[in-house]
């Protein structure tokens, strides 16, 4: 796992995912039922899946796969409506990203490997009957 005090990731946009809390969350606070957008976004420099882009499809059919996602904190900021959501920035390859655009499995799994790793990066746990590309 990158340490993010290694490098810095000048990251370019994908698309955005927008779901919310099923629990709160202490850093930034922020109570069940915030929004929570997650910008996926792409930088060559982060690693690619693990058995190549070849392998991807075979790894989805199988259950058994894993898509590098560099996850930045929470920040807070306000929606459309004003009110308060949190925004995570999830980075991964070029390629995959690339990919997932022009194919839905790939994308969905890069949605779910996003909202895990945020998940876990923050200690809480996302809505999945709520998230919507937007």
């Amino acid at each position: 796992m990158l340490n993010e005090s290694e490098y810095t990731l000048i990251p370019s946009p994908g698309f955005v995912v927008k779901t919310a809390l099923q629990a709160p969350t202490t850093d930034p606070p922020a109570s069940v039922g915030t929004k929570v957008f997650l910008n996926i976004c792409y930088n060559k420099r982060v690693p690619a899946a693990p058995g190549g882009l070849e392998r991807i499809e075979e790894a989805i059919m199988r259950d058994d796969w894993a898509i590098p996602i560099i996850v930045s904190s929470a920040r807070e900021d306000a929606d459309k409506a004003g009110s308060k959501c949190l925004v995570y920035d999830c980075c991964a390859n070029t390629k995959i990203l690339q990919h997932a655009l022009r194919d839905s499995n790939v994308r969905l799994v890069l949605i779910e490997s996003c909202l895990e790793v945020a998940e876990g990066h923050a200690g809480t746990t996302f809505s999945r009957g709520t998230y919507r590309r937007t």
